[in-house]
């Protein structure tokens, strides 16, 4: 497998150096800045009428690679700053250096594309550039996962569930967000697995301490997808298809009238597989009743969901900076092939969820912009459903066995549950700028929870009341006080808040004998964080955090997710301390590299477990200690070549076990070390003037790991354990992994169209994920993209 790997890298890489006439080429770099001396962070440069453009990293540096000798009029933009440009003249094989500083904005901002964020929040993030990726193929998950410290888990094929693990956090203790909003609100509709690449700007990825503005109760992580912001009309159309009969569509559009006060807008896209791929199972043999290896093709599997979001609104008023309605209304059709393993097959349950979603968002700065208010409110009611009524079971080879005695595959009794799941959302997020150097900011996060339903097969008091009638009912609140410090050096930045966390939960149910139990728990507590960065240079940054903190359940955590995933209502919350210390240096169109290490000891992490092999649970594991490193770099081996590398090292035990086999064992599920390595190479004027093409090719490796707890005297003898097999049965460990992808796009003209081709799992290699779920093999897709 090596081997291979090799060589289809160094045939890349051979193509790639054959390409002469890059030597011709221009490159553009430099840096922006406020007029207060502050790096503009994802500041937007554009070259007037051309494709070409980029965004700056936190630092306010920038670059761009591969132009053309000629005339080009530069344009550097940033919210709350007047855009600036400056004319050039470039010369073949020359480096050309364009700095700006943009001063603060006085009229209105109605004509530049603009895609910025505060550096004073920026103390520790990396950025992936979706926007750069966006007519590939790709998913948001395979994109991610090809940075360091980074590791997203899916369930089988599209549609499956998806864990996120970050610098040792994993699931919910990395929260996800929505241009800056919690997610909770919108449940799976907007799950990272599904959304479109095409739908999105950036993805901003936080290690450490967060940002007040996002004031959540996240462990020392968070994902932020922020979408396309525009000042301008536009109009992108994305179709992907593939094997397995995949169908991925996406639409997108923006209006503003001409004086810029008045905007609408568009996001939908659709899902669809079949999800039919062939996966290493075990059956029994119908002559001799023995269990036997068989590789199955999955037969009933198929996933659909569309999404829509319509929004509209007003800015640049007097009262408003803006006020944007928006209703999102989503639906979801999955199959249930398997359980939380694939231990056992289904053939006819089904999972349905459904949700209109109306959402306010208002933005006003006060004061000469000294005093800011950003307030979001939103109410959910998202519809969920399990239809488990075959009457029999099903074998891997899609044979039905009718079962008189059994209603259900899932459960013998069966289901036809309908669910609701209600939730109010208020986040208030206000800054007020002490002077040019320190912030306070408050911000204030509620949420409400009410879970009502009926499910005629379900659990009965022993009054015959349905025992999903009673409502279930859960309330959290999360408020933040921060200072942030930007010290005249501008060489150091300072961020500290107090956190302030309640919650209390409130429900009924009945066991198996229809005894009714009520759970309520309630509790406070405090958390404090402290994040510091030390910028050596323009180029190079330090960062150190630490915090003591408190992770809330989530609702899907505590009351299920109406299908597969169980309730636990007396699932606790996860207490954690935390310190991380990295290391940072970028040089746009250079080389970029990163080193980061952590260290966390956690009371009561939350981890979804497999329960009764068919279902999955939250549950508490009391506690875990453990420390990690994750390395990654960027180099520009010549203006149209870059190869990329990185690995993640993370060492996370569980102790105080009381059981001297599992004591001091790795935790379970989850990957302890995992790497990447890519080349992209870009090419123009390849067959028409105007056009490009982009080659890429990314290799990943997931070292073995363990589905259950392990005596630590049975794991690997090799260093840190990343060589040699474990000393225990082979159904025990998830294998080694090795997972190539390869791909082009080309430009027809200039970046209006584009064609994408990507072959996934290129040599078929067996790739298993949560529980050993095994995820699909060697795949191709075809992307078709249309921008306006």
């Amino acid at each position: 497998m090596q081997e291979r790997i090799i060589t289809l890298l160094t045939t890349l890489l051979s193509l790639a150096f054959a390409e002469a006439a890059v030597a011709q080429e221009v490159k553009l770099k430099g840096r922006v800045l406020t007029e207060n001396n502050s790096p503009a962070a994802f500041a937007t440069i554009i070259l007037d009428s051309t494709d070409y453009g980029t965004t700056t990293n936190e630092n306010g540096n920038y670059a761009i690679n591969n132009l053309k000798p000629g005339h080009y009029k530069i344009i550097a933009s940033a919210v709350n700053n007047n855009p600036q440009q400056q004319e050039i003249d470039c010369r073949a094989g020359e480096t050309v250096v364009i700095n700006f500083t943009l001063k603060k904005q006085t009229g209105s901002l109605d004509e530049v594309k603009v895609s910025s964020s505060s550096a004073h929040q920026e103390l520790k993030t990396q950025i992936i550039n979706t926007a750069a990726f966006k007519e590939q193929p790709s998913t948001l998950i395979e994109l991610m996962n090809r940075s360091a410290g980074i590791r997203i888990r899916q369930t089988g094929g599209l549609g499956g569930r998806s864990d996120l693990m970050l610098n040792g956090f994993q699931n919910r203790s990395i929260k996800f967000f929505k241009d800056g909003i919690p997610l909770d609100y919108l449940g799976s509709g907007f799950d990272i697995s599904l959304v479109p690449v095409n739908m999105l700007d950036r993805v901003e990825v936080y290690k450490g301490v967060l940002p007040f503005s996002l004031g959540a109760d996240a462990l020392g992580g968070a994902v932020n997808m922020i979408g396309r912001h525009t000042f301008t009309n536009f109009l992108n159309v994305a179709y992907e298809f593939g094997s397995f009969n995949t169908h991925r569509v996406s639409l997108n559009t923006y209006h503003t009238n001409r004086s810029g006060r008045f905007f609408a807008g568009l996001n939908g896209f659709y899902n669809y597989s079949d999800n039919d791929y062939r996966a290493d199972v075990q059956t029994l043999d119908p002559e001799t009743g023995i269990k036997e290896d068989y590789r199955a093709r999955l037969f009933h599997n198929k996933f659909s969901n569309d999404y829509l979001e319509g929004y509209t609104g007003v800015k640049n008023l007097s009262w408003a900076d803006e006020l944007k309605l928006s209703v999102t209304a989503f639906s979801i059709n999955r199959q249930l092939q398997f359980g939380s393993t694939m231990d056992q097959p289904f053939g006819a349950a089904k999972g349905l969820q459904n949700a209109v979603v109306p959402a306010l968002n208002y933005k006003k700065q006060l004061w000469n912009d000294q005093f800011s208010i950003n307030q979001f409110v939103a109410y959910s009611a998202i519809r969920s459903k399990t239809i488990d009524t075959a009457h029999g079971s099903y074998d891997w080879r899609g044979v039905y066995t009718y079962n008189p005695s059994g209603i259900g595959e899932l459960s013998a009794k069966g289901s036809l549950s309908d669910i609701l799941f209600q939730n109010y959302i208020s986040r208030s997020n206000l800054t007020y700028a002490l002077n040019g150097h320190h912030r306070l900011n408050l911000n204030a996060v509620y949420n409400k929870y009410r879970r009502t339903g009926e499910d005629p097969y379900g659990n009965k008091f022993k009054n015959g009341v349905d025992a999903l009638t009673p409502p279930a009912g859960y309330e959290k609140f999360i408020v933040a006080l921060g200072l942030t410090s930007d010290f005249p050096s501008k060489k150091l930045q300072n961020s500290f808040a107090l956190k302030w966390f309640r919650y209390q939960t409130n429900a009924t149910d009945a066991d198996f004998q229809g005894n009714e139990v009520t759970t309520q728990n309630k509790r406070s507590a405090w958390g404090v964080s402290e994040g510091l960065r030390f910028n050596v240079s323009q180029y190079a940054s330090f960062y150190l955090s630490g915090e003591s903190a408190l992770r809330l359940p989530e609702l899907d955590e505590l009351f299920g997710d109406g299908n597969l995933k169980l309730s636990n209502f007396n699932l606790k919350p996860e207490r954690s301390i935390n310190i991380s210390l990295s290391y940072k240096v970028a040089v746009p169109g250079n080389y970029s590299a990163e080193i980061n290490t952590f260290y966390r000891r956690t009371k009561d992490m939350i981890l979804l477990m497999p329960h009764n092999l068919l279902f999955s649970q939250s549950q508490n594991v009391e506690n875990v200690h453990g420390y990690g490193l994750d390395a990654d770099g960027r180099y520009f081996i010549t203006r149209w070549l870059d190869a990329s590398a990185n690995f993640t090292y993370q060492n996370l035990r569980v102790f105080n076990t009381g059981y001297q086999l599992t004591e001091g064992a790795r935790l379970r599920n989850t990957p302890y070390f995992f790497a990447n390595a890519g080349l992209n190479a870009k090419f123009r004027h390849v067959a028409l003037a105007e056009d490009n093409i982009s080659i890429y090719c990314y290799y990943s490796f997931v070292r073995e790991y363990y589905l259950d707890y392990i005596p630590r005297d049975l794991e690997p003898d090799g260093f840190l354990g990343l060589f040699g097999r474990a000393n225990l049965d082979a159904r025990n460990i998830i294998p080694n992994q090795h997972l190539v992808t390869a791909g082009f796009t080309y430009f027809p003209y200039k970046s209006r169209y584009s064609i994408g081709l990507q072959v996934k799992n290129l040599f078929n290699e067996a790739i298993y994920d949560n529980f050993k779920i095994q995820n699909p093999g060697r795949n191709f897709s075809v992307k078709l993209n249309y921008s306006l």
